[in-house]
Order: structure tokens, then C-alpha cells, then sequence
């Protein structure tokens, strides 16, 4: 505890009483999670091998149409110039063809409200920062997505707000500095101070490189929100920045596994960035949307952490999976994240688009689950991973090979291709890791 008293300098003190409210609901969901059972859930469907066949036939015809977009522009096109919108809008009938083969239904409504909304966050990065790289729009475009079904459940019109737009930038800008095994934690800290002195709205005198993008951002959101009218806005800000800050400095620390509060960790920095997505659509939570964020933020955190179990393994981030990942099956933790899904995604009177957004939620948590544990197979028992095949659209096999085939003209072109890691977290759940290299 002593050395971590060091690392204060870091820390953002200007939260208020917002520390205190996500500390209580860390704890709250942490106690949900240790309650949850690790026993095998009842799945909502059992599919045939020919329904499996079928599936990945409409599957493949899927993929086959986003490769053709890609031969015909990715090779010869300057990356300034691709448009990334056209492989969603080209190929919406199989993706909704592939959810109701799947007995998923989709309300057209929301579908077209993510596509405009998609469409125009990716016109807004082309004027933005035209070289950003393919895949930290679609970083971006995930978070864009997590407050287009807030703001279902909010009953707002599905868009794009420049606060919408400015907030899920930062993550290129942010997120991935922290992740770069490459940079020390020296330059990482600088930068973090740099971030928390522009949060706290201290502007650069001299910004450069990213933090003049950072700078731009944050100004757009100062815009929206007047920080005087709006504290609760650039305390849920500096609340995730001190969450993946925390995060930071822990994942740099030499220590073995249980003697960090990696629970604690996750829950708080997945939390407390879905809260901010809430702020920034509203301006103020009251007590039962703040809960419902965290909630919601706590589950995705732990469902990107399972997909990237081996990554994470492999670059000494410590996750409720990666520790235990090679030394035990894994089957008894996946089994408790399906069934925290019914605990952050509570079913209610909410409304007919919220209840329809609910059905899909829990229904496609389940499948990203379920592709995440087909895609590491090795960490499972053979019956788990036999039992779990059986409730999923397609074989595990069958998307083990898609991926080489991905992988391999991705490798060819050099400029990054559409990978595909069949999950459900999300409308795009087919496209949802683009341009991954595994």
C-alpha cells in the first residue's frame, strides 16, 4: 500500500461525492458477482447440426459480400478516401437474416438508428483526423453503439451528439496509450496528468501531437455541457480517468495474481465509463440510471476481458481470466458471467423498445460469451466446449476457419481487412473486432 501512495500525484481529487456513489455501486455489483452461481445456465436454444449448416452458409455469403467491397477498394484506394460505411449498409439483410436464423429478433427501428448514427460519426472522424487507423474507428464506433442503446433505454432519438462524438474519440487517443506495452510508465503518467489537468479544465498552453486533439474534444464537450451547469458531467469523466488510471498503474506493478483487487478494478473502470456514457447524454443521472450504467459497463468490461484472455495473458494484464487462464478450466467463470447477464440486463416496464432492446441484449451476451470461449478453446473442458457448440449458431470449427481465411488476406492486402469474430455484443455483432490480427 505504501508504493501506491507515491502514484496520489496522478489522481484526479475533483470528483466530489461521485467517488463515493461509485465505490457503493462497485461494491454492490461486486457482491452481485460473488453471489452469482458458476453452475451451467438453461440456454434459450438448442441448435441442429443442419441449422448450424444453414447459418454458416448465409454466414459466409455474409463475409464473401464485405470481401468483395474490400478487393474492389482496399487495394488500390488511399486510405484517406475508404468509406467504411458501405460494408454495413450493403450487408444489413444478412445480418438480420443471420440474427432471425439465429431466433434473435431485431426491431428495425433501432437498426436504422444505429446505421445514421453510425454514418454520421464516421463522417465527423474523416474531418476529424483523416489518418486515424481503420480499427480505432471502430474502437470508437463500439463505445458510439453502448450510447445508442442508452439512449433507447432513455427514450431519446438514437444519434450522435457532439458529446457522443468527442467522449468516444478519446478512447483512440487514451485507452490505447495506456495499453502500449511498448511505452514506459514514466511517459504513460505524464501523459495522464496531461489528460486529468484538461479534464479538469485547465487547458494545455502549448498542446501537441494527440494532446491537441484531446484538447479539441474536450472543448466540444465544454460546449454541449457548460461546466458550471454540468459538474456531474466532468465528474463522471475524470471518474473513468481515474478508474483506468488505477488500472494503469497496477497493471505495471510486479505483483502475483490475488494480491491486487483485480475485481474491484475491472468493475470500476467498466462501470464508471458506461456511467460517463449516461452523463454525456443527459447532462445529470438520477440514482437508478447511474446503477443501471454501472451495471451495464461492469458486465461489458468483463466480456471484453474474456474475449481477450489470451492477449492479456500473453502481455501480463492481470483480469478475472487471464490469471487464472493455464492453470485451471475456465468453465465455471463463464458459466457465472452468463448468468451475471440477467442481473445487469433487468428485465421491467420500461417501455416496448426498451423491453425489445432487452430481449436482444441478453440473447446476444449470451453468444458473445459463447464465441469467446469457442475462440480459446484450449482454456475449456472438451464437454464444456461440446455442451456450449450445441446453443450456438454455428460451429466453433467452422469460425476457427474463417478467421485463417481473414487472417491470410489480411496478411496479403497490408492495409488491414474486415476480421470477424462472431459475437453478439451489440447490433454489429458480426463486425464487431475489425480489423483484429488473431
Amino acid at each position: 500500500m505504501r508504493k501506491e501512495k507515491t502514484f496520489d500525484f496522478v489522481f484526479s481529487r475533483s470528483i466530489g461525492d461521485l467517488e463515493s456513489r461509485i465505490q457503493t455501486l462497485k461494491h454492490k455489483y461486486l457482491q452481485y458477482w460473488w453471489e452469482t452461481e458458476s453452475t451451467l445456465p438453461r440456454f434459450f436454444k438448442t441448435y441442429t447440426l443442419n441449422e448450424q449448416k444453414e447459418i454458416e452458409k448465409e454466414m459466409a455469403q455474409f463475409i464473401e459480400k464485405i470481401m468483395e467491397y474490400s478487393r474492389q477498394c482496399l487495394p488500390a484506394a488511399d486510405p484517406d478516401d475508404l468509406d467504411f460505411r458501405d460494408p454495413i449498409s450493403q450487408t444489413r439483410s444478412y445480418i438480420k437474416r443471420l440474427f432471425t436464423l439465429s431466433g434473435v429478433e431485431i426491431d428495425d427501428s433501432f437498426t436504422d438508428g444505429i446505421v445514421r448514427s453510425t454514418n454520421i460519426f464516421i463522417d465527423r472522424v474523416k474531418n476529424f483526423d483523416p489518418g486515424l487507423a481503420p480499427e480505432s474507428i471502430y474502437q470508437a464506433l463500439r463505445n458510439i453503439w453502448v450510447m445508442n442503446t442508452l439512449q433507447v433505454y432513455f427514450g431519446q432519438e438514437i444519434g450522435c451528439s457532439d458529446s457522443m462524438f468527442a467522449y468516444s474519440m478519446l478512447y483512440p487517443y487514451t485507452d490505447n496509450m495506456m495499453d502500449d506495452i511498448s511505452t514506459g510508465l514514466d511517459e504513460k503518467l505524464r501523459l495522464c496528468q496531461s489528460l486529468k489537468s484538461r479534464l479538469e479544465g485547465n487547458p494545455n498552453a502549448k498542446p501537441e501531437g494527440n494532446e491537441t486533439r484531446i484538447d479539441a474534444l474536450v472543448q466540444l464537450v465544454e460546449k454541449e455541457f457548460p461546466r458550471e451547469r454540468f459538474p456531474q458531467v466532468f465528474r463522471s469523466l475524470l471518474a473513468i480517468y481515474n478508474a483506468q488510471t488505477r488500472s494503469l498503474i497496477r497493471q505495471h506493478r510486479d505483483m502475483p495474481p490475488y494480491v491486487v483487487d483485480i475485481p474491484g478494478i475491472s468493475f470500476e473502470k467498466g462501470g464508471a465509463s458506461v456511467l460517463a456514457d449516461g452523463c454525456l447524454l443527459t447532462g445529470e443521472l438520477d440514482e437508478n440510471r447511474e446503477e443501471m450504467c454501472f451495471g451495464l459497463g461492469a458486465f461489458l468490461q468483463l466480456a471484453d476481458d474474456i474475449q481477450d484472455v489470451v492477449m492479456d495473458k500473453k502481455n501480463n494484464h492481470m483480469t478475472l481470466f487471464s490469471q487464472g487462464a493455464g492453470r485451471w478450466k475456465l468453465d465455471a467463470l463463464a458459466n457465472k458471467l452468463f448468468r451475471f447477464i440477467p442481473v445487469v440486463v433487468v428485465p421491467g416496464d420500461k417501455g416496448p423498445r426498451a423491453n425489445k432492446l432487452d430481449n436482444l441484449f441478453q440473447k446476444s451476451f449470451y453468444f458473445h460469451i459463447m464465441e469467446a470461449v469457442g475462440k480459446n478453446s484450449e482454456l475449456y473442458s472438451e464437454s464444456y466446449i461440446k455442451e456450449l457448440q450445441s446453443h450456438f449458431p454455428a460451429r466453433f470449427s467452422f469460425l476457427k476457419k474463417l478467421r485463417k481465411k481473414l487472417k491470410k488476406i489480411h496478411t496479403k492486402q497490408k492495409k488491414g481487412t474486415f476480421n470477424l469474430d462472431v459475437v453478439s455484443a451489440g447490433l454489429m455483432a458480426l463486425t464487431s473486432r475489425v480489423y483484429e490480427g488473431d
